[in-house]
């Protein structure tokens, strides 16, 4: 979902958006509380087409081809659209409040990923049993060469992510997870979300590794880079709809700086910084290219 435009007149803006129903193209629109109406386009396989019907609006907009006289059977919340005065046609609704509700729903990955996290978190007796914790660290040995990754053991860069120490760690985690993970999923697929961890969580565990060594392990690396994601790609890019708010920015952001300035804290320091950067670069060349498209 995306907003693909905004009209300071609300005629024009149901006009267009009428016209876009006709096109079969699923769009709401909201206003958006500045004297505007943005329109936003719920398939966004249909994004580029709405965009160029936008552009085409605007340059004409009192162009015949933009009266649509096809019928239009809108949702529940909405009525059916027939020959009626533009403005009996949409029932306008807070857009960011319906999404935002939708989003406490967990997507598949990030359910499946929180499932195994809490299994994890179970059968090595809450980070106690030595045994099983080692067989999650990226190496059991601390000389620096990730000798097991090297002789085939690969999913050792991945497993850290999976152990917590701690009944505030694993909630920590997996209350972020669950709140960013499934934002992100929803909008862009179970397949980026799934790539999304896989690299991140590779990159903030190589990280971690490098500057402290083997004896590590929680999602937090790749929460700070699902935070940095939201909260860059919102800021630059607020019309693909993700969004955190500037007090829960500012928290996560402190609690960062905390735990670097605190010593022997016993926290990932260097998984948040590499997922934080990995997240937030993620998120910036993402708007960048959507901005510039």
């Amino acid at each position: 979902m995306r907003s693909i435009a905004t009209f300071k007149e609300e005629k024009l803006a149901l006009r267009f958006w009428n016209y876009l129903q006709g096109e079969e193209i699923e769009s709401a629109l909201e206003e958006d509380g500045n004297d505007a109406w943005a329109i936003w386009v719920i398939d966004e396989e249909k994004i580029p087409a709405a965009i160029q019907f936008s552009e085409k609006f605007k340059l004409n907009p009192e162009d015949p081809k933009f009266n649509s006289s096809k019928k239009v059977v809108l949702k529940s919340n909405q009525k059916s659209v027939i020959n009626q005065d533009l403005k009996s046609r949409f029932k306008s609704y807070n857009l960011r409040e319906k999404w935002s509700k939708q989003d406490r729903a967990p997507g598949m990955i990030s359910l499946s990923i929180i499932i195994i996290s809490v299994a994890v978190f179970l059968l090595s007796g809450m980070g106690k049993n030595q045994d099983i914790v080692s067989k999650f660290l990226i190496s059991e040995k601390i000389d620096g060469t990730l000798s097991e990754v090297l002789e085939g053991q690969v999913w050792r860069v991945v497993t850290p992510i999976f152990l917590h120490f701690g009944i505030f760690h694993i909630l920590f985690n997996m209350f972020w997870l669950h709140d960013l993970g499934s934002q992100i999923e929803k909008r862009k697929g179970s397949r980026f979300i799934a790539l999304f961890v896989l690299i991140t969580a590779i990159i903030s565990n190589f990280t971690q590794f490098q500057f402290a060594g083997p004896a590590f392990g929680g999602m937090s690396g790749v929460v700070y880079a699902l935070f940095g994601y939201v909260w860059i790609k919102g800021r630059f890019d607020p019309g693909d709809g993700l969004f955190i708010h500037q007090t829960t920015a500012l928290i996560m952001l402190g609690w960062f700086c905390l735990c670097f300035v605190i010593p022997n804290f016993g926290i990932a320091n260097w998984a948040h910084a590499g997922g934080l950067l990995t997240g937030s670069a993620w998120g910036y060349i993402s708007a960048i290219r959507w901005n510039r498209s």
